[in-house]
């Protein structure tokens, strides 16, 4: 094989490798949160979640979508170096870079709180910013307490719907 064809070819491989680099997803992995929910007494339950970023790049804040109510969460913590906040209107808590970004290659536990509402899978959202400073998110699911599914709502609200037609026919 000679010098130049051999060039070449280590040029072809860098190349397909830089390019599977930059295609969206390819050899990124990814970000994931893993929760580890209890069942505590008096009805509550405690979420708490480890991040684990085995992507390329920091990430900054992630957003899980919860139920919009002042009562869902309670007793909300972060670990050293990170914030943490709790907006009933929106339903969403975020965990938040302080001191410390969600680096490339890290796990990081002792995010926390309380719920009186049970587990269902909900969104979330991971932020970074781009070389350029434009923002780029990363999407995915976890257990927290969540909207349930609109087929199981609908359900539910047809439940309650039956259960007050049938006490009002009692009176």
């Amino acid at each position: 094989m000679n010098k130049s064809f051999r060039s070449a070819k280590l040029l072809s491989l860098a190349s397909a490798l830089l390019t599977a680099l930059a295609l969206p997803g390819a050899a990124h992995a990814q970000l994931t949160l893993t929760p580890t929910i209890t069942n505590l007494a008096g009805g509550l339950f405690r979420y708490e979640y480890s991040v684990n970023n085995t992507s390329l790049f920091d990430f900054s804040a992630i957003s899980i979508a919860v139920i919009a109510a002042p009562e869902t969460v309670q007793s909300l913590v972060a670990p050293t170096d990170f914030n943490a906040f709790f907006d009933p209107g929106l339903g969403q808590v975020d965990f938040v870079e302080d001191l410390q970004d969600f680096n490339a290659g890290t796990t990081i536990a002792g995010f926390a709180f309380n719920s009186p509402f049970a587990p269902q899978s909900s969104p979330f959202t991971a932020l970074r910013l781009d070389e350029s400073g434009n923002p780029v998110t990363f999407a995915g699911t976890v257990l927290a307490p969540a909207i349930p599914e609109p087929a199981t709502a609908l359900l539910l609200a047809i439940g309650l719907a039956g259960i007050t037609v049938m006490r009002i026919r009692r009176r």
